[in-house]
């Protein structure tokens, strides 16, 4: 059987986006063009051929200019699973470094609340009761100015209070140094989990992802030298991008 003739278009457009035609950070023709250059019947078929490119991750939706042509051959970050303390992960910015691009962790949002904001799997992994509040820290992680990785950090207050963890904007000297500060080095990483998933809306627009896109996810819980359950770090990132490695750094 002949391959339908949304298939065959894709596979040239495809084609032509790995030989340079259409340049990466171009967008592609106007749509109109591509249906009479391919002699496309309908815009629902076109809507085939972009489904199978963005699935591939060849090309995502700009609402101004139309499909932008993406690198079919991205740079990919190791992000270090153990940092200095062996607590990790290693600095983003380090990472990056590492993998010759540029960078950023940027801070988000800072917020206090009670124990009830985030779920209560979050709050039995930190040991919280109803009545205690916590410290959410979000975050998002670029390579050049694309989003890689969205963060989710949660302190119990009673343990921060009163650090630069607890107010707005990054934490001079980073989180793990700030903690140490206050005596609650990071000491033991209680619990680690790797696994994937589809994204949620919200991280498929954050990360430019095909809706429902599989992403990496990663949870960690660390206790200080006390035994006091001091971090849940969350992430999520797109593993066309980002790869987690276990390793042991010298810095």
């Amino acid at each position: 059987m002949p391959a339908p003739r949304y298939q065959e278009v894709a596979d040239d457009l495809r084609t032509k986006i790995l030989d340079g035609t259409y340049p990466v950070g171009q967008p592609l023709p106007h749509a109109r063009d591509l249906m009479m250059k391919y002699g496309l019947g309908s815009q629902s078929v076109l809507n085939k051929v972009y489904a199978i490119l963005k699935g591939e991750q060849l090309i995502r939706r700009n609402a101004a200019v139309g499909m932008i042509v993406q690198n079919p051959r991205p740079i990919v970050v190791d992000l270090v699973l153990h940092g200095q303390h062996g607590h990790g992960p290693l600095p983003w910015a380090q990472c990056c470094e590492r993998a010759g691009v540029e960078g950023h962790m940027i801070t988000d949002a800072v917020r206090q609340g009670p124990a009830t904001e985030v779920s209560a799997e979050a709050a039995e992994l930190l040991d919280l009761s109803d009545g205690d509040k916590v410290v959410i820290r979000a975050r998002h992680a670029t390579i050049g100015d694309t989003t890689v990785r969205l963060d989710e950090a949660i302190y119990p207050l009673s343990l921060v209070h009163g650090t630069p963890i607890a107010e707005p904007g990054q934490a001079k000297g980073g989180v793990y140094n700030t903690l140490a500060g206050a005596g609650m080095e990071p000491a033991t990483i209680t619990r680690r989990v790797i696994s994937t998933r589809p994204a949620t809306d919200d991280e498929a627009k954050a990360m430019k992802l095909t809706p429902r896109a599989y992403v990496l996810t990663y949870d960690q819980v660390i206790a200080d030298q006390r035994g006091r359950l001091i971090e849940l770090l969350r992430f999520v990132a797109n593993p066309a991008r980002v790869r987690f490695v276990d390793e042991q750094v010298q810095l």
